[in-house]
């Protein structure tokens, strides 16, 4: 049995939501370096996932953060949520994928292991009210999406997109709202640990097949560099810059 951490009360509050912001920093702080921690983090994952009456993550990351979780969280202040390596430690349960058929979650990650446990790209529906859930096979057209991301390999930047089967892509991160504008892959620190895209998006989604690509770059791109590439013929890593490699999702989207 793992000996008992005297931050476990917290990871105990932060899920009852009577945790104050400087405790929840601290907690944050300490779960990378804690693995007793980790483990009871991810149980009360488990169970707030199975019961309906748990807090949903934006509500606790909300109070953790001492706003007022009662309210719509305007995008700016989502801003503010910081990059929590376990607070979706809910999605690295050990879900085997065996190649050939699209598990429960819906994930066919590609280049990633044959886990959800050693995926790099995890992306989760947020539902009305803010329940968030893993992301299954089928999605809605206007489906409010978030991501985490692992980068063992330590690539440097990170982009996020879908194309439908017309081609059109669709841009999560960076996001690209101003056609004018063309931004860039955003930069992403390197490890094992999973980490939170802190903003949720959604677009309006053509029904259909949808692919979701996460790529790790060393180098960044901008937008309509990548949608360039995209329209070579072959696939998405043989157009890729020397050293980048991608991660894929195949989804359907559904009236």
């Amino acid at each position: 049995m793992n000996p008992a951490c005297a931050v476990h009360p917290l990871v105990d509050r932060h899920f009852s939501g009577r945790i104050h912001p400087r405790d929840e920093q601290r907690l944050r702080a300490h779960l990378p370096d804690c693995p007793t921690c980790r483990e009871r983090y991810e149980r009360h994952l488990l169970l707030a996932r199975l019961d309906p009456r748990a807090l949903d993550a934006r509500t606790r990351l909300a109070r953790g953060l001492g706003l007022d979780a009662r309210a719509p969280t305007p995008p700016w202040r989502l801003a503010l949520v910081p990059v929590a390596v376990a607070c979706l430690a809910l999605l690295v349960v050990r879900i085997p994928w065996n190649g050939t058929s699209i598990p429960d979650d819906g994930f066919t990650p590609r280049g990633a292991g044959n886990t959800v446990a050693e995926a790099r790209l995890l992306a989760y529906a947020v539902e009305p009210g803010g329940r968030t859930t893993l992301l299954g096979p089928t999605l809605r057209p206007d489906q409010e999406l978030a991501f985490a991301f692992r980068n063992p390999d330590a690539h440097r930047f990170l982009m996020v997109f879908a194309r439908d089967a017309a081609g059109q892509v669709y841009w999560y991160h960076p996001s690209w709202t101003d056609p004018a504008s063309n931004p860039s892959a955003i930069a992403i620190p390197p490890g094992d640990a999973l980490r939170e895209l802190p903003e949720a998006i959604s677009h309006s989604l053509p029904p259909g097949p949808l692919a979701l690509h996460a790529v790790f770059l060393d180098a960044p791109l901008t937008v309509r560099q990548m949608e360039a590439l995209l329209t070579r013929t072959g696939s998405l890593d043989s157009v890729l810059p020397s050293g980048a490699d991608s991660t894929s999702l195949q989804l359907q989207v559904v009236p």
